[in-house]
């Protein structure tokens, strides 16, 4: 008997949890049954012509079959919070299962082996596609090893290549369940700082919602190797920015595995790129305060911080948040707003901010305190931007300079780095609904060169523009809101 292909499987695994008959799907989508009983039997796949209202229609009718006990099922398997999200995460996981079987049935490669494909040459367009195979879709449990030469891709590729969870950001979702280890290699001679900074930068934020690790080591050097533990793999010979040589899919869940663990045993605690941590690990260790006693201290802020906040502000926000840091002493967190306001007030500190932070905060009021998202009222948004301009005003040791939306241009789409550096520090704080993990300190003595020297090039843009005007422009912004709320 011929083995079913995965879309077949998929249906008969979703109708099954519903406890969906055959029949049901066929009246609801004005199907004849047997093409239900073909697709399910794996003998028969939906027409390319239609499929998209085939889809639309199956997964229609299976939401509107759930009951209170099978809701809850297909809410926990694919990790979403409402029906209307099921119904949307139900029909992307068909379509990702059919067009990965309608692909296979069109690859010019051949078969090898049973579950083995060999294909003598891949466009990196055709190796992504299979690299993103349709099991990455899972959300509870998914191992990733990867060896790729992530660099040396054309920036497009490097792109789709770092957007594997991109089906999962637009849900907000934290998937602490998913695994994802990848080695690079940062020996290349063609890039500058500013690029391999804002790659690195655009890596690390766009998986920041997963476990990520990142790894350099020369053994990824034109390399293309992805495997996904008991269940898939595929590995290719990069020969140029586009071109895979000799590339293999592997189906086998076994041959798959022993790939991944070969890969594992070189990602090696020595090779690590950069350590995640904590806001709060970092003070219990040292770190936050030795960032800012370091020589030489800088900052690019693409989102607002604890930083720059006012005594008696930081008091109000302190009072009510406090109960967060379950493993800090009050004391400890007052004595380092004490030590930053003092080196605002009087320490030599050059401070690029983005015009994005600005905006964002005048309109959402979030801001990261200590690595957690809190809110400030529009009143509390006016205290905060004021005390920067007087900062600023009052010490000419702090050099402000306002960083347009656009100085990345290769990187539009992705959020603004939040980045402190020292003489010898340096760590990155993203924007995530969790405080787990979002910092990330290079591990390297090369990565905090390329990070000194990417803020030198942005500190010395023509583009950079004087905060006089956009403070101003601010402050008037909040207080018509301020003005506006007071009113309601």
């Amino acid at each position: 008997m011929k083995e079913k292909n995965r879309f077949s499987v998929l249906l008969e695994h979703l109708t099954s949890m519903a406890n969906l008959k055959n029949y049901t799907i066929a009246k609801a989508g004005q199907y004849d049954e047997s093409y239900i009983s073909k697709w399910i039997s794996g003998k028969l796949l939906p027409a390319k012509k239609n499929h998209e209202i085939i889809f639309q229609n199956i997964s229609e009718c299976i939401v509107n079959s759930l009951n209170p006990d099978t809701i809850s099922m297909f809410l926990q398997e694919y990790q979403v919070r409402n029906l209307q999200d099921l119904k949307i995460a139900i029909y992307d996981n068909l379509e990702a299962e059919y067009s990965y079987v309608k692909e296979l049935r069109s690859s010019t490669g051949s078969e090898v082996a049973s579950k083995i494909s060999y294909y003598p040459e891949l466009t990196l367009d055709q190796f992504i596609f299979k690299m993103k195979h349709p099991s990455l879709r899972k959300v509870q449990a998914l191992n990733i090893y990867a060896m790729v030469d992530i660099l040396n891709v054309d920036l497009n590729y490097q792109m789709m290549i770092t957007e594997l969870n991109g089906l999962h950001n637009d849900r907000g979702l934290v998937l602490p369940g998913v695994h994802f280890s990848l080695m690079i290699d940062l020996d290349t001679q063609n890039l500058s700082s500013t690029y391999i900074a804002s790659f690195l930068t655009n890596v690390l934020s766009n998986l920041s919602n997963i476990d990520f690790d990142l790894y350099c080591g020369s053994q990824a050097q034109k390399k293309m190797v992805f495997a996904i533990k008991d269940i898939y793999s595929v590995s290719g010979m990069l020969v140029d920015q586009s071109h895979c040589l000799s590339v293999t899919t592997i189906e086998d869940s076994s041959l798959s595995t022993e790939l991944y663990h070969k890969i594992r045993l070189l990602c090696s605690k020595e090779a690590l790129l950069i350590r995640k941590t904590t806001i709060e690990n970092m003070i219990r260790n040292y770190e936050y305060e030795h960032s800012l006693f370091a020589q030489n201290l800088s900052s690019i802020l693409g989102h607002f911080t604890e930083h720059f906040l006012p005594d008696e502000l930081y008091e109000k926000l302190f009072n009510k948040y406090c109960s967060v840091f379950t493993s800090l002493k009050p004391e400890t967190l007052r004595r380092l707003h004490s030590i930053t306001a003092q080196l605002l007030r009087c320490a030599h500190i050059k401070v690029m901010i983005y015009t994005s932070a600005f905006n964002d905060f005048a309109v959402t009021g979030e801001l990261d305190f200590y690595g957690f998202r809190i809110q400030l009222t529009p009143e509390q948004r006016l205290h905060y931007i004021k005390h920067i301009d007087e900062l600023r005003k009052n010490n000419a040791g702090l050099e402000l300079k306002i960083l347009p939306n656009g100085v990345l241009s290769d990187y539009q789409h992705i959020p603004r780095p939040t980045l402190f550096l020292s003489e010898d520090f340096t760590y990155l704080r993203f924007e995530k609904n969790t405080p787990e993990y979002n910092v990330c300190i290079p591990n390297k003595i090369v990565l905090n060169k390329i990070f000194k020297e990417f803020f030198t090039e942005l500190w010395d843009y023509d583009t950079c523009v004087s905060p006089d005007s956009l403070i101003t422009h601010s402050i008037l912004s909040m207080e018509i809101l301020q003005s506006e709320t007071s009113n309601i």
